[in-house]
């Protein structure tokens, strides 16, 4: 027992570090970012439910409220593990050493899956604590059980969303070890539950409406199919100690099963993912040596880099994947896509002010796709412990900081200009305002790839244990994507403003002068700045 709680312990230990944002001047106060964060959320999160409960509480109906949110947390927590069971399961860097070590291999099973446990259980804590909280204010009555209730469901809810993590997980590394690209099946899969989820958000207030009309015959559905939620009610409506305890014997049944029966062929999987798969002879002849330029070597080892990491392409590339849609949707329906913008009060614009200005719908849909894009952000942290060797060849700094640059234009341009291009045909865009998007194509995403490759100089994270923490849960990650989100939002308010009074034409001007004279400081300033900031760099 002491030496498997020093091995959790080690390992917890390590992996906590991703709550906490390294600085150079303030490293005691490292962790107030990502608790400012997890605070917000939980406020954001309260502010919500204490809403639903509110409009559910006059007609009684607040525990199948409570059964709800249960079930959606659960949802969440489900996609979360799925999306972090390659990194925290399988494939892990200190496999060898752990399997090194006098330890039993379901020791080593245990520990990873606890360790999975725990980060599920304060994703959880964030989204059902502030529930249980905005509960208390609406529920009829309220005693010590509740708060006991709810401490149980805290500490067991995480337990079968990971199990059916696990098990999807380790069928999807199963099936995706026997094959050379390992990484598709987890990026197709993590691109449609993160499209689902976005589709079941654009429908919330139809879901909402249905959801009141239905409450009573869905918390029956709900109680009979999944478990936790339905006890969990049942509970907080009806205490009894033997369902409480029988809620806690089953909790602990699952997760054991599940840990004896994935030992028995997890290392087996886990070493066949470590594996190189040729599905070619190869033959060699004479050897060849093939001259590249230094920006070739270095966008080719930036892109061979983002295709790799799984989580990376999800993460920077699902904008992109949105775009398309977004494109296609429009050249097919484009009657019932305006309709929808038409509408949104908040936009307070009619179908004739979007039907004569096109150009301006195609400059919205290339804001959007830049920054809610951001490649960038990670790609220094991720040179982790070689960007010594990094700064040691005889590159030029600029060099080797605009081949990222590069890089994640090579990646944006294409799809953005094409899906400009399929435009331009279906609307018939006159040839200026085609040349003036076209530009505005490559100088709008250049904006967001600077940004993040700034922020991430400022708060590089080179110690990460995994690509995850790094893509995910890094403070350069959140800072760019909350940056890109506030410099959107700018950017369709001010043509918001404009539409109507101005012809489409100068404000496609005004957007390339406004576009081109931030590159330009952009650019100046990481010449100069964020030179120095990575010179600076060392681990």
């Amino acid at each position: 027992m002491k030496k498997l709680y020093s091995l959790i312990r080690a390992c917890m230990t390590s992996d906590m570090k991703l709550f906490k944002i390294k600085t150079k001047k303030n490293s005691k106060r490292s962790f107030l970012i990502p608790l400012f964060i997890a605070l917000y959320l939980m406020f954001m999160v309260w502010g919500g439910a204490n809403s639903l409960f509110e409009k559910f509480a006059p007609i009684g109906l607040n525990y199948v409220l409570l059964s709800l949110f249960v079930v959606g947390i659960s949802f969440m927590t489900l996609i979360e593990g799925i999306y972090k069971t390659s990194s925290l399961i399988f494939n892990c860097k200190d496999d060898q050493l752990l399997l090194s070590l006098p330890i039993k291999r379901s020791t080593v099973l245990f520990i990873r899956v606890f360790k999975f446990y725990v980060f599920e259980l304060l994703f959880n804590s964030i989204f059902l604590l502030p529930v249980m909280i905005a509960y208390i204010r609406w529920a009829d009555s309220i005693n010590y059980t509740y708060y006991i209730t709810s401490i149980v469901m805290l500490l067991l809810l995480p337990i079968i969303p990971i199990v059916l993590s696990l098990i999807i997980g380790t069928i999807t590394s199963s099936v995706t070890s026997k094959f050379k690209y390992k990484n598709a099946a987890q990026i197709i899969i993590s691109m449609i539950l993160i499209i689902g989820i976005m589709y079941m958000s654009y429908n919330s207030e139809s879901l909402l409406n249905y959801l009141m009309k239905h409450a009573t015959s869905m918390d029956e559905v709900i109680t009979k199919i999944y478990y936790p939620a339905g006890a969990y009610a049942k509970l907080v409506t009806n205490f009894r100690l033997l369902d409480l305890l029988v809620f806690i014997v089953v909790h602990i049944i699952i997760f054991a099963v599940t840990i004896f029966v994935l030992s028995k062929f997890y290392f087996k999987i886990n070493s066949k993912l470590k594996g190189v798969v040729t599905t070619k002879k190869i033959k060699f002849d004479a050897l060849v040596i093939k001259k590249s330029s230094v920006y070739h070597a270095l966008i080719k080892k930036e892109l061979n880099t983002f295709f790799k990491i799984p989580v990376f392409i999800v993460n920077a590339g699902f904008a992109l994947v949105l775009y398309i849609i977004a494109i296609i949707a429009i050249t097919i329906r484009f009657d019932k896509v305006i309709s929808i913008f038409a509408n949104t009060p908040e936009l307070n614009i009619s179908t004739d002010l979007i039907t004569n200005n096109l150009s301006i719908l195609i400059l919205a849909l290339v804001l959007f796709v830049a920054f809610m894009t951001s490649i960038t952000n990670s790609v220094i942290s991720l040179e982790g412990r070689n960007i010594n060797i990094l700064k040691a060849l005889p590159i030029k700094t600029k060099t080797i900081l605009m081949s990222k640059i590069y890089s994640s234009l090579v990646l944006t341009t294409p799809i953005v200009l094409l899906g400009e291009l399929i435009l331009f045909i279906k609307f018939k865009i006159s040839i200026i305002e085609c040349l003036m998007l076209l530009i505005l194509g490559i100088l709008i995403p250049l904006v967001s790839h600077f940004i993040g490759i700034l922020v991430n100089l400022k708060y590089p994270k080179l110690d990460a244990e995994n690509s995850t923490e790094v893509v995910k849960q890094s403070a350069s990650s959140f800072i760019s994507v909350m940056m890109g989100m506030v410099l959107l939002l700018l950017s369709i308010m001010a043509i918001l403003k404009l539409i109507g009074l101005v012809k489409a034409m100068w404000i496609l001007l005004m957007a390339l002068i406004i576009f081109i004279v931030i590159d330009l400081i952009l650019y100046l300033y990481l010449s100069k700045v964020g030179v120095k900031q990575f010179n600076s760099l060392t681990i």
